[in-house]
């Protein structure tokens, strides 16, 4: 972890931003920062205490393909009043960018940022265990856009059990996942390990591959790869195995080629009925309108 007293210590690297992303990249971050609008406003007059949790929150800000540079989840995650902020990085070289830029834009919030550096993983996969929660009345927004498949699904059942109660949104890397399935169900072990890892179970072969009537040329199982609708649905359904409320209709960010590269999927941990309909109805109502609702069913 950084301490904040390392601040005026950063050197920066002005390399500048990151860049990666297509068009989904900035219909995300409006998603997300829409929703934080949303969740800030609806809890300003409660006594919960808020927090924000950036699992990879990068340097600050993006460069685009188009050549724009724009502001990352983490700098907009501080236009709102939240009591805590953590940011999760494994570059030292992003988070000591990121540090600085909250220095810079955000000098009257720098005592609420809790910067970590290393494998968000570690940090989520604890986060049940933390008591501070439930003592002190927690309540959060969690942002989960991981680097290809390297996101735990132990990290979101942890996120789940924690005595707080969490709002999330996970950007599931689909297209990668669907890269690792191939269309008979004869996996590289390496493969499964990765697939296990992120589905968190090991039992998702017998959703994702059904018989084919097709005889296969070589012997072996009789197997067929789902369509994409079908692997979407699995992941809702994995989603809904872990928490009290999930959003049926994720937003699929798809290419250029319109084939999705990744699901934008909301769920929320909190059990009460009447706040999971609020929660729900903000979901609901960004997913339909910061994103095109049209679908492919390509595999």
């Amino acid at each position: 972890m950084v301490s904040l007293v390392e601040y005026d210590q950063i050197i920066m690297n002005t390399s500048g931003s990151q860049q990666f992303g297509g068009v989904w990249t900035e219909q995300k971050l409006i998603a997300v920062e829409n929703y934080l609008s949303f969740y800030t406003t609806a809890l300003k007059k409660t006594t919960f205490k808020l927090c924000y949790i950036d699992a990879f929150s990068g340097s600050g800000n993006i460069t685009l393909k188009d050549g724009r540079i724009i502001d990352g989840s983490a700098v907009r995650a501080l236009r709102y009043d939240f009591d805590r902020y953590y940011f999760c990085e494994e570059s030292k070289q992003y988070l000591d960018r990121l540090l600085r830029t909250i220095y810079e834009q955000f000098p009257e919030k720098k005592d609420r940022i809790i910067p970590i550096l290393g494998d968000c993983n570690r940090m989520l996969t604890n986060i049940a265990d933390d008591n501070e929660w439930f003592s002190s009345g927690w309540r959060g927004v969690v942002f989960l856009d991981p680097y290809a498949m390297n996101l735990s699904w132990s990290c979101l059942e942890s996120i789940s059990r924690a005595r707080a109660f969490f709002d999330v949104w996970y950007l599931f890397p689909f297209s990668a996942v669907n890269r690792n399935l191939p269309k008979s169900a004869i996996i590289a072990p390496a493969n499964e390990a990765r697939l296990n890892n992120i589905f968190g179970t090991t039992n998702w072969k017998e959703q994702i591959y059904q018989l084919s009537l097709q005889q296969p040329l070589f012997g072996g199982p009789n197997l067929k790869k789902v369509s994409s609708a079908a692997i979407r649905e699995y992941i809702l359904n994995r989603l809904r195995e872990t928490f009290c409320t999930v959003a049926s209709n994720p937003a699929l960010l798809k290419n250029t080629m319109n084939s999705t590269m990744f699901l934008l999927c909301f769920a929320a941990s909190n059990p009460n009925q009447r706040a999971s309909e609020i929660s729900l109805k903000g979901a609901n109502h960004i997913l339909k309108h910061v994103f095109d609702e049209e679908e492919d069913d390509g595999t």
